[in-house]
C-alpha cells in the first residue's frame, strides 16, 4: 500500500488493507514518522529495510503474515530500524523478522 524511498515523511492515521505483499515498506536511507496505524490483511506489516528509520506511535496490526521486518536487502546500505512505542498485533505468524545488520526496539526494548 505504501511505500518510501530516500525521503522524510510524516503519516498521520492510517487505515491499510488487504495491500498484498508489504502494508507499510520503508527503504532506501528513509525517515517515518508513523502515528495510530491500522493495517489489516497482508503479508508484512511494516518493513523497514536499507539504511531506514521507521517510527512507530500506535499500530494496530492484525491478520499478517509477519507484524514487523528490520533488514538489509542492498549491499551499498546498512540494516533497516524499527523503534516502536505501542504496537498490537493479533492473528500472526510471525511476529519480526530481523537480519544481523538491523534492529527493532518495542517500548524501550529490543
Amino acid at each position: 500500500c505504501l511505500d518510501f524511498s530516500f525521503g522524510n515523511y510524516l503519516i498521520n492515521k492510517s487505515h491499510l488493507d488487504i495491500c498484498g505483499d508489504k502494508a507499510i515498506s520503508v527503504g532506501e536511507n528513509s525517515k517515518v514518522n508513523l502515528n495510530d496505524i491500522n493495517i489489516k490483511n497482508s503479508n508484512i506489516g511494516i518493513a523497514s529495510k536499507d539504511s531506514s528509520k521507521t517510527q512507530i506511535y500506535n499500530a494496530e496490526i492484525q491478520n499478517v503474515f509477519m507484524c514487523m521486518a528490520a533488514y538489509k536487502k542492498k549491499q551499498e546500505f546498512s540494516g533497516g530500524f524499527i523503534t516502536v512505542n505501542n504496537i498490537n498485533c493479533n492473528d500472526f505468524v510471525k511476529k519480526t523478522q530481523i537480519d544481523n545488520f538491523s534492529e527493532i526496539i518495542i517500548n524501550d526494548k529490543l
